[in-house]
């Protein structure tokens, strides 16, 4: 059975929207998770302090603090690509449609040009090339986001590894 001429739209319209609210919650949970991991190292300085002192910093003890700080920034990196990031990433032979649906202030700078852009368009090509692009920039912020809970997982695991040398020294 072939589906009428507004399902495919509808169907492609879903999935942009699902791909968008995906996209927004990765930026929440890095949010959340990055201010999380900040309280943690907080509760584990706390514990610092219970440990006898050591006089004198060793270079593994000044690596695993730098390396603190990593993931922060890679919690910080999973907020920082947005569409136009994913537009410079596209190729080249690949031609945007009319711009209708993502609308680019330089190519269409007035009320009217927007209005004849999409009085011309075909709904299906645009919400198909903005679907294709929310698609990328949800897996690039995905694999960040990743990347970011594995580094904090590895910063958790020096820090136990460290306070675990200190106490059996």
């Amino acid at each position: 059975m072939k589906p009428s001429g507004r399902e495919p739209l509808e169907l492609l319209r879903d999935s942009l929207a699902e791909a968008q609210e995906t996209v927004r919650a990765y930026d929440t949970k890095a949010q959340i998770v990055g201010v999380g991991y900040v309280f943690a190292l907080g509760v584990v300085g706390r514990f610092e302090a219970l440990l006898p002192k050591i006089p004198e910093l060793d270079p593994f003890s000044l690596a695993v603090a730098c390396g603190l700080i990593i993931p922060i920034l890679l919690f910080g990196f999973v907020l920082y690509p947005s569409r136009k990031f994913v537009d410079r990433l596209a190729s080249q032979s690949e031609e945007m449609p009319g711009g209708v649906l993502y609308v680019d202030p330089k190519k269409l700078s007035s009320a009217e040009a927007l209005e004849e852009a999409a009085c011309r368009c075909d709904p299906i090509k645009e919400v198909s090339f903005e679907l294709l692009r929310v698609s990328q920039l949800r897996d690039l912020k995905r694999r960040r986001f990743l990347r970011a809970l594995i580094a904090a997982a590895i910063a958790f695991l020096c820090i136990f590894a460290t306070h675990f040398i200190r106490v059996y020294e």
